[in-house]
């Protein structure tokens, strides 16, 4: 089996029925994630979260309903993680199937990036918002990432910096398993749960991508430059293009 690919596990087997039982799996659920993402640094006390839930007015629908991110601080670097795509899927007769969507993301980037302003004020947590609801939406990138190895998106930014967006006023990101010090998955009861890590792109790696015709290995390669890169996988708004020769 190819490294960092997680084998489905037979989640049928896992399902449990009702209300008091469904609210025992996703407490177990959460504390195995909360106390992987303790691991990663310090945890804000206070969960990002919308005020109504985008699901009410027509977005998509997160497993648990529950939307929120967490913000983690590192010695130089803030990571913002989803929390809650890989909560228990309920469904209409109060069965309850654990580890959601399979996987959460997140984002990285210096302290710099955020100019002393409130997180959820940032770009950055923009980005990870729009991807994860992207996620939900889509409901098997978990699939795509295991055959693939890492999967792009072109999204609409509300404020992006300047000099990031393409032709199109759109802003690339590459999602990828594993990167720098930030772990490919997470163990829970239930089983692995995948750890999707973006970076935001440069038009230039973006086109690189899109003009490939091979986008899969495109991919792969620019993944691989940007690891070998003095950012790495960390989110800069300004810094060279890295294109893979």
């Amino acid at each position: 089996m190819p490294e960092n690919v997680i084998p489905q596990v037979p989640q049928a087997d896992d399902a449990v029925v009702g209300k008091e039982a469904g609210a025992q799996m996703l407490a177990t659920a959460c504390a195995a994630r909360d106390a992987f993402y303790a691991t990663l640094g310090a945890v804000d006390a206070d969960v990002l979260a919308p005020l109504v839930n985008p699901a009410f007015m027509g977005g998509p629908r997160w497993p648990s309903l529950r939307q929120a991110w967490r913000v983690i601080r590192r010695n130089d670097s803030i990571l913002i993680a989803s929390d809650g795509l890989s909560d228990p899927f309920e469904d209409d007769g109060d069965v309850f199937v654990p580890r959601g969507h399979l996987l959460e993301v997140c984002i990285e980037a210096p302290l710099s990036a955020f100019n002393g302003d409130p997180v959820q004020a940032s770009w950055l947590f923009d980005l990870v918002y729009q991807v994860s609801q992207n996620v939900a939406d889509h409901g098997s990138i978990d699939l795509l990432v295991q055959r693939h190895a890492s999967v792009s998106m072109a999204l609409d930014l509300q404020d992006a910096p300047k000099g990031l967006e393409d032709e199109n006023a759109q802003v690339g990101v590459l999602l990828a398993q594993g990167a720098g010090t930030i772990p490919p998955s997470f163990g829970t009861p239930y089983g692995e749960v995948m750890l999707l890590t973006l970076t935001a792109l440069q038009p230039a790696e973006l086109a690189y991508i899109s003009e490939a015709a091979d986008k899969a290995q495109a991919r792969r390669d620019l993944a691989a430059a940007l690891a070998a890169s003095p950012a790495g996988h960390w989110s800069v708004a300004q810094r060279p293009a890295v294109i893979p020769r």
